[in-house]
């Protein structure tokens, strides 16, 4: 689920994997980052193959205003993100070298076949707000997700 939500976000220009967001963790660097964390959420479905997990995205900032945009940013994007399958491969036909049709082949598919997990629904659990400030100063903030998925 990180893997699949972090590569969501690195998408929409929130940031890159690695380098400042982080998964399960919060390095001590860069100052200015991002890291999801899973918790636990709601019990599994028993009646279709569903789970609830719980997720927790922190921003770290040097800047009160900007670690605030940044997780505003994360919350416009993840907030009510619905029916969406996350951080597949996309697995494409190869097309001709770009050079045209070749007669008797199969014109290449317009739209890419996706695989990956199935979201039904992001929804957060509340508004953002201050974790904590650390020993350097930097401003921590935090907001939970519930989170509708199918089982991997």
């Amino acid at each position: 689920m990180l893997t699949e939500i972090s590569a969501h976000l690195a998408t929409k220009n929130i940031g890159t994997v690695g380098t400042d967001i982080f998964l399960g963790l919060m390095p001590d660097q860069p100052d200015n980052c991002v890291a999801l964390f899973e918790y636990a959420g709601s019990p599994p479905d028993l009646h279709w193959a569903g789970e609830y997990p719980g997720l927790q995205v922190r921003v770290r900032n040097k800047s009160y205003a900007a670690g605030r945009a940044k997780i505003g940013e994360i919350m416009k994007e993840l907030h009510g993100l619905h029916e969406q399958t996350l951080s597949g491969t996309v697995e494409e036909e190869p097309v001709n070298g770009g050079e045209g049709e070749v007669p008797g082949e199969p014109e290449p598919p317009t739209e890419p076949e996706v695989s990956g997990t199935r979201y039904l629904l992001i929804k957060a659990r509340g508004s953002p707000e201050v974790l904590k400030r650390d020993a350097n100063n930097r401003v921590e903030l935090f907001v939970n997700f519930e989170i509708m998925k199918e089982r991997d």
